[in-house]
């Protein structure tokens, strides 16, 4: 389900992680969700579908949002009540509304999740072809988070 993050440098006690910091002539081809400081603009950017898109600007910043769920092992559907939170006590329902995959992110136990291949995204839902695992008590292998707002950027 997904990849692991390659290259990730953390620094300061790992309470951060380095984002590349790349000219707007240096950006590579970009695969869906890459992110890096655009040091020619001066923003953060992601890169969805066929292009980058701002993340911020120096004249406004957009709201990223992040929601995050918990896998039991069994359930593929998450949103408009299905699923669950990270403590149980209620059905996941996202922060905002979204109608495509390539409006978030998605990350199971922080690995990246392929749209269209390892999820879809109709009606308010996320559904995984797989079921993201349960809690095994030991890793933060169950826990689903969902990276929203993305299509807001650049706007």
């Amino acid at each position: 389900m997904g990849r692991w993050v390659k290259n990730r440098e953390l620094d300061n006690g790992a309470l951060t992680v380095k984002i590349p910091n790349i000219t707007t002539a240096n950006r590579p081809t970009g695969a869906n969700g890459d992110i890096i400081f655009n040091t020619t603009t001066s923003t953060f950017q992601v890169f969805i579908g066929s292009q980058w898109y701002n993340m911020s600007s120096a004249a406004g910043e957009k709201t990223i949002v992040v929601d995050k769920f918990q896998g039991d092992g069994s359930t593929t559907v998450f949103g408009a009540g299905s699923g669950n939170t990270l403590d149980g006590s209620t059905a996941a329902s996202f922060s905002t509304t979204f109608d495509s995959s390539s409006d978030v992110l998605v990350f199971v136990g922080g690995i990246a999740q392929v749209p269209e291949t390892n999820y879809t995204v109709s009606g308010g839902q996320i559904t995984f072809g797989s079921a993201p695992p349960g809690n095994d008590g030991t890793t933060n292998g169950h826990i689903i988070t969902v990276v929203q707002n993305l299509q807001k950027l650049g706007q």
